[in-house]
């Protein structure tokens, strides 16, 4: 087409295709949130995956540190567990923690993870992702088992991050620190691992609560 005045003008009053043009300026927003929905949700089953096993971990180390310690000791030993099993699956980009004020035992887990990993990622990265599992992570055993035989049960709570605030909106909750989040709960329950009597001991010292 020329680029003289009145063909541009001519252009520009010409209204042919519009209506088609409208219907695509409709549907363009439902369909991108269709796909955001659809990536937020694959991020969120991958999470619940996580907390699965955050579960079972915060549940066996309960059931074998249950006997060998105080039950307080032992709710904390399940408390570590969980957070580092769901540093995998945790936000790198939501935490509020900095390397430089990074926790001893998150500094432990950074070594032992350096020692390990072939392709190790970025420190600050793995950090960010430890900050926001230690701070999103909540264990609850809901007490000691009332007996030696007594199952322990694992319920935990994991706030997983909507990255888009669309969605957030949508299937969110704001937390306290006003994101959006929504909560992923997983109960594990499993058999204790204590010394199978009421004395709690095999005859060689098993069972003696440690300081």
């Amino acid at each position: 087409m020329s680029t003289h005045p009145a063909n541009l003008n001519r252009f520009h009053r010409d209204e042919v295709g519009a209506a088609y043009t409208l219907s695509y300026v409709m549907v363009v927003p439902m369909y991108a949130l269709l796909v955001c929905v659809i990536i937020e949700s694959a991020l969120f089953f991958t999470a619940k995956l996580g907390t699965v096993y955050a579960a079972y971990a915060a549940a066996r180390t309960a059931s074998v540190w249950s006997s060998a310690t105080t039950w307080d000791k032992a709710q904390a030993r399940a408390q570590s567990a969980a957070v580092k099993t769901m540093v995998p699956f945790a936000s790198g980009t939501q935490s509020l923690s900095t390397p430089s004020a990074a926790s001893v035992d998150a500094i432990k887990y950074l070594g032992a993870y350096k020692k390990y990993a072939k392709n190790p990622v970025n420190e600050k990265y793995l950090l960010a992702k430890y900050g926001y599992a230690k701070q999103s992570v909540k264990v609850d055993l809901g007490g000691p088992p009332a007996s030696w035989d007594a199952d322990i049960k694992a319920r935990v709570t994991y706030e997983f991050p909507c990255n888009i605030p669309g969605v957030g909106r949508l299937f969110g909750r704001r937390n306290a620190l006003g994101r959006f989040v929504v909560p992923i709960v997983t109960e594990v329950s499993l058999a204790n691992e204590g010394p199978q009597n009421d004395r709690k001991t095999l005859g060689i010292g098993y069972g003696t609560v440690l300081d």
